[in-house]
């Protein structure tokens, strides 16, 4: 049986390349099954990998149990675990409302907060609020006698999720990856068939970054791949529905509150709405301008000014031939670093990049161009920041996480073209598509699945402090713990 049908998914007549979803068509009830045991499915595998590596993220939890118990966004109840963490990843807003920056070792007069940034606490808080009380309602049930004899497996089924951090940290980011892929198979399948579409939700799921990454802890990058792909449904789906661009503004303006190289987002997608749906604009403002005014106000309520510090940062611009020769020697190891690489960890992507050369010359969406010059620039822009592009402490390519949605989409042309030539028959593309989606889920497994490749990271030396050994084919991170 062919793995891609061809037949009564898509609209007869016309070029493959724009054949869509009929307009207004509801998702039968079907396709909505699919797509849930997509995203139980997904789910259940991430939450249960056990690579947890919560480091930058350890007060998302406690900003959302803020935000719940006493409505504010600040850390102050939790100076003793501030101070046994050596004030990482804190700042304090001091009382004139000046930012005294990210090592203070003194907050007595002002109050403490997250370094990073309120979108993902806010968009966490009502799963935080969720799990509490499921966990303390089982607590309850069984008469707090649980013992596992592990201190977080232990404090996470008394509901004790201060202590059970990590654990809660990666079981919600594993939510956040699960809506993702099932938002990119309503997606895809405006285009493609079911199982097409389903294929691709996988690919997302289990070949990128998404869950090496973005489900390994409540990092920004779940939620921004989430905010991304319901932002990719909207624009795909106003090619039938136009208004559906305009409430496009509000996943694209939160975006920015959840990652700050989200502005590269903004900037283009707002420009495309503009340009494509200009009736449509005003709506768009309009539902943008909310998060927009929220996010200033929350700004110059808790910091004294429009942006907190973590949003001031700004990558240097090269001013001279060694400096622009850097740069595109970290555009270089973005793609092909052993131990950083798109293209290394994620080869599937060499099929993206493909996409969208076709897409570039089909248009098998208006959108294409734009979300193609999106990813340049994110590429970019992460290339810029010299003195850090290779992520910290993290795993593959980090950086390149959120646009992991768009490359996804991008196999789109490809999928079109395997279907309109009878589906699934092992031809060398399929083949060369198999064989490097099988390196991918590989690479992304060894990430989600063994902590050892993680600890790559600080032995045998901090890669912060020798970052060359990102370049060192002779100790790659994917081989660490096999």
């Amino acid at each position: 049986m062919s793995v891609l049908s061809s037949s009564s998914d898509v609209l007869p007549g016309g070029p493959p390349a724009t054949r869509r979803i009929a307009a207004g068509a509801k998702p039968r009830f079907s396709e909505r099954r699919r797509a849930a045991l997509i995203s139980c499915a997904v789910f259940l595998v991430h939450a249960f990998s056990p690579a947890l590596t919560s480091a930058d993220s350890r007060w998302t939890v406690m900003v959302a149990l803020s935000i719940i118990d006493r409505h504010t966004t600040n850390l102050d109840p939790y100076i003793r675990l501030i101070k046994e963490k050596q004030y990482l990843s804190v700042e304090c807003a001091g009382p004139s409302g000046e930012l005294l920056g990210p090592q203070i070792r003194d907050c007595a007069q002002g109050h403490l907060y997250n370094l990073y940034p309120v979108g993902t606490p806010l968009m966490a808080a009502p799963f935080v609020w969720a799990m509490r009380s499921l966990l303390a309602a089982l607590a309850l049930l069984l008469g707090r006698q649980i013992s596992l004899h592990h201190p977080v497996l232990d404090a996470f089924f008394h509901a004790d999720l201060v202590n059970a951090y990590p654990l809660v940290e990666s079981v919600i980011a594993s939510v956040f990856v699960a809506l993702t892929a099932q938002v990119l198979f309503f997606t895809a399948r405006r285009h493609v068939d079911a199982r097409s579409a389903a294929a691709m939700a996988l690919i997302f799921a289990f070949a990128t970054s998404a869950w090496s990454t973005a489900s390994r802890a409540l990092f920004q990058h779940g939620p921004s791949m989430l905010l991304i792909a319901t932002v990719l449904y909207l624009l795909v789906s106003s090619e039938d529905n136009p208004q559906l661009a305009g409430l496009a503004g509000l996943p694209v303006a939160f975006a920015y509150v959840v990652r700050p190289t989200n502005a590269l987002l903004v900037a283009v997608i707002t420009a495309y709405v503009l340009v494509r749906h200009t009736r449509q604009f005003l709506l768009y403002a309009l539902c943008a301008l909310p998060v927009a005014v929220g996010f200033i106000a929350y700004n110059v309520s808790a910091f004294g000014r429009m942006l907190p510090y973590y949003y001031s940062q700004r990558p240097p611009l090269p001013h001279s031939t060694a400096e622009v020769a850097t740069v595109l020697k970290v555009m270089a190891g973005q793609l092909i670093s052993p131990s950083r690489g798109l293209l290394i960890f994620t080869p599937i992507a060499a099929f993206s990049i493909v996409g969208m050369f076709r897409s570039w010359r089909s248009g098998w969406t208006p959108l294409s161009k734009w979300l193609i010059a999106l990813v340049i620039l994110h590429w970019i822009t992460i290339s810029m920041f010299v003195s850090s592009w290779w992520g910290g402490h993290s795993y593959g390519p980090r950086l390149f996480s959120d646009m992991a949605p768009v490359l996804v989409l991008f196999l789109t042309p490809l999928f079109q073209q395997w279907q309109d030539q009878g589906g699934w028959n092992w031809r060398p593309s399929q083949c060369a598509f198999v064989a490097l989606l099988a390196i991918s889920v590989f690479m992304h497994g060894q990430g989600g699945l063994n902590i050892r490749a993680h600890m790559w990271n600080i032995t045998p030396a901090d890669v912060d402090q020798r970052p060359a050994r990102v370049w060192d084919w002779k100790d790659p991170q994917f081989l660490r713990g096999l």
